[in-house]
């Protein structure tokens, strides 16, 4: 699964609104060690939802000290 870590936000929305807001496109998200051919749905998912500012296609997760976002 596509992930990004987010530090340094009080909770999960403010986490979603940095990925859209500052553009986190795809290319910079960890992918697990899936190949790009692999990852193309989720690359276009990932990188329309930015796109259209779509914040409810994103979920956050607490970890320890960051949020990880993940598409929903």
């Amino acid at each position: 699964m596509a992930h990004i870590n987010i530090k340094n936000q009080p909770d999960a929305e403010s986490a979603i609104l940095q990925v859209v807001a500052l553009q986190k496109w795809s290319k910079t998200w960890g992918w697990g060690g899936a190949s790009f051919g692999q990852s193309m749905i989720e690359r276009r998912a990932i990188d329309d939802a930015i796109k259209a500012k779509n914040h409810g296609a994103f979920k956050a997760m607490q970890r320890r000290g960051y949020w990880r976002v993940e598409l929903n």
